[in-house]
């Protein structure tokens, strides 16, 4: 099989309203997580990982966060033609001057970019999900396959069809219709129990992706959105397939586990997929140095843990943290930290608890704080005494709050970067409790 040039194309542009308010003052896919990372990272780090070095990313509703992260930590400089990440804002394409209108109109507006790469292929992925991918493999079988569109695919049990786009195959694999959010979803041949979940993520052949987007920008009724437009029309030219995520294989990765692939459109599947992360053997590695997940890394001190003291009076000043990530410069000081994420400079004084929390960049929790089930956005600092998660009501008056479990009565309560207030000496966020 001759080889072939890929272009990435990263739909990055999507307002996230489902996370406010985390998204906002950010875009949803940089929207940080995992400690260290943006949600972007995860897309980036799969295609540069796959050997696909040339990506545009496609930005659009409150870029300038993701735009800072892209420039300072994907930096690619190079001798070597061809590497690159770039992000490409929203610029209005066209006599009429509009926005987006669709993932399809997206591609279509910077369609120049196509142009002047002269790609084979096009890779079309989001960037808002959390997963390991070789891109590099999904493209083979597409190639093999003389493919003009080939879509990845996740294998899921019948009754959770109904939340998704579902794809219906025959045998080969090739795509035979589309069902959007069916009540009865069709059954992947041979896999009984499992229908096939659209995963939004596609390779095209170029030349056939761009006659296909210049005639649907010419029609007044389309939605221009691959979904609903583009790949429909297509499934009778018997050259439609779908790619089995399942299938893909990460080097040095476990084996017996499923593939890991999780979208965190909501506050409450961010907080679960981070929580994921913390366990003694997560799902989703991110340890394995065969596949890692670059980020921009600030120069900053190791995490530290300072007091062990034992009072009299029968209280303890340790700075300790168990089944948690605590990153670069955290200082927890005489204070506790269970089953919870310290992203980078934040500061846990003593007497204080976090439990099941994600706190997010350079948050100060003085002393005699408890924090339970929370989401703290960056820069904001809790004075002294401050108990969050601890009664839903005193939280509802305060902050954002949504259910965790219904049945066991658990709720999250999220705290937003605030910039109301701004202290003279730290210049950072004080939040009035």
């Amino acid at each position: 099989m001759m080889r072939k040039s890929i272009l990435g194309m990263i739909l990055a542009g999507g307002e996230g309203s489902r996370l406010s308010p985390l998204t906002t003052k950010r875009a949803k896919p940089a929207v940080p997580f995992g400690g260290k990372y943006r949600i972007i990272d995860f897309v980036l780090s799969n295609f540069v990982n796959s050997g696909i070095h040339s990506l545009f990313v496609l930005t659009q509703f409150r870029s300038q966060s993701m735009s800072e992260h892209i420039i300072n930590g994907w930096n690619m400089s190079s001798l070597m033609k061809g590497q690159f990440v770039v992000p490409v804002p929203a610029q209005m394409q066209g006599g009429d001057k509009r926005w987006y209108e669709g993932t399809a109109d997206a591609i279509w507006q910077n369609i120049h970019l196509l142009q002047d790469f002269t790609p084979d292929l096009v890779a079309v992925f989001g960037g808002d999900h959390i997963y390991k991918m070789d891109i590099s493999q999904m493209a083979k079988f597409h190639a093999k396959r003389e493919a003009l569109a080939t879509i990845a695919a996740l294998p899921i049990p019948l009754e959770e069809g109904s939340r998704f786009g579902i794809i219906q195959i025959d045998e080969d694999w090739r795509i035979t219709g589309f069902q959007e959010k069916p009540e009865h979803p069709s059954e992947i041949p041979g896999m009984p129990g499992y229908c096939l979940a659209s995963m939004g993520n596609y390779v095209f052949d170029s030349k056939w992706l761009y006659k296909t987007l210049k005639a649907d920008s010419q029609n007044p009724d389309s939605h221009h959105d691959f979904g609903h437009d583009i790949l429909p029309p297509a499934v009778d030219s018997g050259r439609l397939y779908a790619y089995n995520f399942f299938e893909n294989k990460i080097p040095g990765s476990d084996v017996s586990k499923d593939n890991y692939w999780r979208d965190v459109g909501t506050l409450k599947s961010y907080y679960d997929s981070n929580m994921d992360l913390k366990e003694a053997d997560p799902q989703l590695d991110l340890y394995g140095a065969g596949w890692p997940i670059h980020t921009y890394n600030s120069p900053l001190p190791p995490a530290k843990f300072v007091h062990d003291e034992h009072h009299p009076d029968g209280r303890t000043r340790v700075g300790h943290a168990t089944n948690s990530i605590v990153c670069d410069g955290c200082i927890v000081s005489g204070s506790s930290v269970k089953e919870s994420i310290l992203s980078s400079e934040v500061h846990v004084h003593s007497f204080s608890s976090v439990e099941s929390s994600i706190i997010l960049n350079s948050v100060e929790i003085f002393e005699n704080c408890k924090i339970k089930n929370a989401i703290i956005d960056k820069h904001v600092i809790l004075p002294p005494g401050t108990v969050i998660g601890y009664d839903r009501q005193a939280d509802e008056s305060r902050f954002h709050v949504v259910d965790l479990c219904e049945e066991e009565g658990t709720w999250l309560t999220v705290i937003e970067k605030n910039h109301s207030r701004v202290s003279k000496d730290t210049k950072t966020t004080v939040l009035t409790i």
